[in-house]
């Protein structure tokens, strides 16, 4: 992951700029909805590091990241459409990861920078 002066934040060709809310792969702009470019943030602002499917339920309500506050199934769930709907706007494959890969019962966090 790399990040720059500009606001942009970059991860195998992925770049993401905060300031500005745009999002491009390979210098074509994807549109995202507010939802989907807030998780994309999350997590490549977190790089390796997962991130639950509650601390990001959490993140969408603009809630941090507290144990007293409660996060249901359905609340998970609806983070797993956001990410499948991501993942369709950018282009990735939840099979062969290039950017977001699934960390089974846990969560998500970026995939393993390309050298």
């Amino acid at each position: 992951m790399r990040d720059d002066a500009e606001g942009w934040i970059e991860h195998n060709g992925l770049r993401l700029n905060l300031p500005m809310h745009i999002v491009r792969v390979d210098d074509e702009e994807i549109p995202l909805t507010r939802s989907e470019f807030e998780l994309l943030a999350a997590l490549m602002q977190s790089g390796r590091r997962v991130r639950t499917k509650a601390d990001l339920a959490l993140l969408l309500r603009g809630e941090s990241y507290v144990t007293s506050h409660f996060v249901s199934e359905a609340d998970k769930r609806g983070i797993e459409v956001h990410m499948g709907n991501l993942r369709k706007k950018i282009g990735e494959s939840s099979a062969t990861p290039r950017w977001i890969e699934t960390v089974r019962g846990v969560g998500y966090r970026l995939t393993a920078a390309d050298d």
